[in-house]
């Protein structure tokens, strides 16, 4: 079966499902993979340090697939955002992708460089924003997701539904997606698709080690030291001190605090971390539970696809036994 959303159309993909953005690894080696499966891959400009390395790895992305490929520019944490902006622009992308704050400068820019722009969020009152600020997407991250959290962030399910009565630019559901089942709910929900990245990070091609991949195989998404990392909001009390700080001390010493605080560490310990380091403070959502072995990209995909397929095809609603009431006579 053909799927189409406004996703799908907008971006030039065959499949709604869209490749998270890596601090540390998301390069071509899994963004390219995506892309080629049907996806849309994404590269995160701030994993590439430069812009001039962003240049090279779009184009070696572009070597291995000619299907779209985004670029994530995260505000505040990628270096030197507004070249590699440009670079994007220059080099031909046909979607960026811009989270943890506000963005308007960039989606402007973009948008009048006819680059599509998504904007990533934690609560629908800031994919309202976004919207009305001209994003052509927008990605709304449950609580069920990994990284940073906002103490007003919701479950995906409430998340996406609530949003979906508000919001009329296509909306990306993340947090806890990984599977056919995940995949369709999400659509269910009023999205028009899906962002995952626990998920794939569990493939052959995405470049984290095997000890890493082994760990969301085998770990339970009802682990509870996964659910204090994932479900439990930053502490009010250190966010706060944190946020007092800014622009009293350096941005980048303010920025790796601001980190810590919101990955549930310690901010005095903050420190530039290296990948692993990053992987162990926030190693993945609850989309665990759909991870079961190591996959590649295109098996993954297709998995989702053909299982949601197979869901469709059966009857969606074929486990719900009606009964006749005195209404229906």
């Amino acid at each position: 079966m053909e799927w189409k959303t406004r996703l799908t159309e907008m971006f030039g993909i065959k499949y709604p499902i869209i490749q998270g953005a890596f601090g540390g690894f998301g390069t071509s080696k899994i963004a390219a993979p995506v892309s080629e499966a049907g996806g849309l891959g994404i590269i995160t400009a701030g994993a590439l340090n430069t812009p001039e390395e962003l240049r090279k790895d779009i184009r070696r992305a572009r070597s291995i697939t000619d299907k779209p490929i985004g670029v994530n520019l995260s505000v505040g944490f990628c270096p030197r955002i507004d070249e590699m902006r440009e670079v994007a622009i220059e080099e031909g992308v046909s979607v960026v992708e811009t989270a943890a704050y506000k963005a308007t400068d960039h989606g402007k820019r973009l948008k009048e460089a006819g680059v599509k722009w998504i904007h990533k969020v934690a609560t629908v009152k800031h994919a309202i924003i976004a919207e009305q600020q001209g994003a052509d997407a927008v990605v709304i991250v449950g609580t069920e997701g990994v990284g940073f959290k906002s103490p007003d962030q919701l479950p995906t399910l409430t998340s996406i539904t609530w949003a979906a009565k508000q919001i009329e630019i296509p909306i990306i559901a993340a947090g806890g997606i990984g599977d056919a089942r995940s995949f369709l709910a999400a659509l269910a929900m009023g999205a028009e698709g899906v962002y995952m990245g626990t998920a794939f990070m569990a493939t052959k091609e995405c470049p984290i080690s095997e000890h890493h991949k082994r760990y969301l195989v085998e770990t339970r998404p009802d682990d509870h030291r996964l659910i204090r990392k994932i479900l439990t909001p930053p502490d009010p009390k250190q966010l706060e001190k944190v946020m007092k700080e800014r622009g009293r001390i350096s941005h980048d010493e303010w920025m790796a605090k601001l980190e810590m605080v919101l990955l549930k560490e310690d901010p005095e310990k903050a420190k530039s971390l290296e990948p692993e380091e990053v992987l162990k403070l926030a190693p993945a959502s609850l989309a665990v539970s759909a991870i079961d072995r190591i996959v590649t990209v295109r098996e993954l995909i297709d998995s989702i696809i053909k299982g949601a397929e197979k869901i469709l095809k059966s009857g969606i609603f074929s486990n719900i036994r009606g009964t006749q009431t005195s209404n229906d006579l």
